[in-house]
C-alpha cells in the first residue's frame, strides 16, 4: 500500500503537469506542444482517470499493476502499428498537419499508439468504481456449439469484405475484429465477454461498450482541438450522416478487450484487470514470447515509414 501511496502521488503529479502543459501550448500556440496536443491530452487524461480510480476503489491498472500497465502500453503501441498498416490498405483515415521534424512527429505517434488501449481500459475501470452498470444481471445460457464457428465464418466474411472493397466497406473491419477473436479465447480458455454474457453478467460488456464510445468521443474532440490531426474517409453510404459514424466507437471497447485478450495468452492469459485470470493448459512457447518482443519494435519502425509515406497528406514546419 505504501508503495501505491507513492506511485498515486506521482502520477497525480505527472498528469496535472502534462495537463497544464499541454492545454497552456494549445491555447497559447506554443509549439510543438500545440501540434502535439493529442498525445499530451491522453496521457494527462489516462494519468488522472486511473488516480480517481484507485481513489475511489483502492483499486487501478496504473497504480495496482504498473507492471501489467507496462504490457499493456506495448502491447497497444503494437497494435496500432499493426492498424497503420492494415490502413495502408484500407484507406480509414489520413493525417494533416504533422510536425516537419521527424523526432517530434515519431515522437508523439508513438506516445499516442502506447495511450490507446490504456485510455479505454483505465476509464473502464473508472466506470466500474462509480458503480456503472453494477446490477445489470440477464439470464444465463448455454452457448450453442456451433456459435465460436458461426462467429468466426462471419468475423472472416466482414473482414474480406472490408479489404476488398475498403472504400466502402472499412468499417466492417472492426466488428470483424470482434467476431474472431472471441471464438478464441473462448477455446483457449482466455478471458471472453462473450462467456460472461452467457452466464448472465453482462456488466462488463456493457460497461467497455460505454468505455469505446466515450473514449472515442474525447479522442476526436482532442484531435479537432489539436494543432496536427487525421481526418476519416467515410463510405459513400456514411457521408450523409458522419454524426452516425461516432455510434462505431461503442464497438470499440469490446473489440479492443477481445484483441487483448487474446495476445494475453502469449503471457497465460495475464492481463490489466483486478482479478488475475489462470489460463488452462501450458504456457506458449518461450521462443514465441521473444518472437513476438523481437517483431514489436519492427512493426512500429515499419508503421512509421509507411505512414510517413502514404497517410500524411500535409507536414508543418515552424521557426
Amino acid at each position: 500500500m505504501f508503495q501505491e501511496d507513492n506511485l498515486s502521488k506521482y502520477s497525480l503529479y505527472l498528469g496535472f503537469f502534462l495537463t497544464l502543459l499541454g492545454y497552456s501550448g494549445r491555447y497559447t500556440g506554443i509549439e510543438p506542444v500545440n501540434n502535439q496536443f493529442f498525445p499530451f491530452a491522453l496521457w494527462s487524461f489516462i494519468l488522472l482517470a486511473d488516480n480517481l480510480a484507485w481513489r475511489f476503489k483502492n483499486d487501478s491498472p496504473l497504480i495496482s499493476r504498473p507492471v501489467e500497465f507496462y504490457y499493456l502500453a506495448l502491447w497497444s503501441l503494437g497494435l496500432a502499428a499493426l492498424a497503420e498498416l492494415l490502413n495502408l490498405r484500407l484507406g480509414a483515415w489520413h493525417y494533416l498537419n504533422q510536425a516537419s521534424d521527424q523526432s517530434t512527429r515519431w515522437g508523439g505517434r508513438l506516445f499516442a499508439w502506447a495511450g490507446a488501449l490504456p485510455s479505454i481500459f483505465v476509464l473502464d475501470e473508472l466506470f466500474k468504481s462509480f458503480g456503472f452498470f453494477r446490477g445489470l444481471k440477464s439470464a444465463p445460457f448455454k452457448l450453442p456449439a456451433a456459435l465460436p464457428r458461426a462467429f468466426l465464418a462471419a468475423g472472416a466474411a466482414l473482414a474480406l469484405l472490408a479489404l476488398a472493397a475498403p472504400s466502402l466497406f472499412w468499417p466492417l473491419l472492426l466488428p470483424a475484429v470482434f467476431l474472431l477473436a472471441e471464438p478464441l479465447n473462448l477455446r483457449l480458455g482466455l478471458p471472453s465477454l462473450t462467456r460472461e454474457v452467457a452466464g448472465g453478467l453482462p456488466a462488463k460488456a456493457a460497461r467497455l461498450a460505454a468505455a469505446g464510445l466515450a473514449m472515442g468521443l474525447l479522442w476526436n474532440w482532442w484531435n479537432r482541438a489539436g494543432g496536427s490531426g487525421w481526418e476519416y474517409a467515410l463510405p459513400a453510404w456514411l457521408a450523409p450522416l458522419p454524426a452516425a459514424a461516432y455510434a462505431g466507437f461503442v464497438l470499440l471497447g469490446p473489440a479492443c478487450y477481445s484483441l487483448y485478450s487474446l495476445t494475453s495468452w502469449l503471457r497465460a492469459g495475464r492481463n490489466w484487470e483486478e482479478v488475475a485470470w489462470t489460463m488452462p493448459g501450458p504456457p506458449p512457447p518461450a521462443a514465441l514470447r521473444r518472437a513476438a518482443a523481437a517483431l514489436l519494435p519492427l512493426a512500429c519502425y515499419l508503421a512509421l515509414r509507411a505512414v510517413d509515406a502514404h497517410t500524411v497528406r500535409l507536414y508543418l514546419g515552424w521557426v
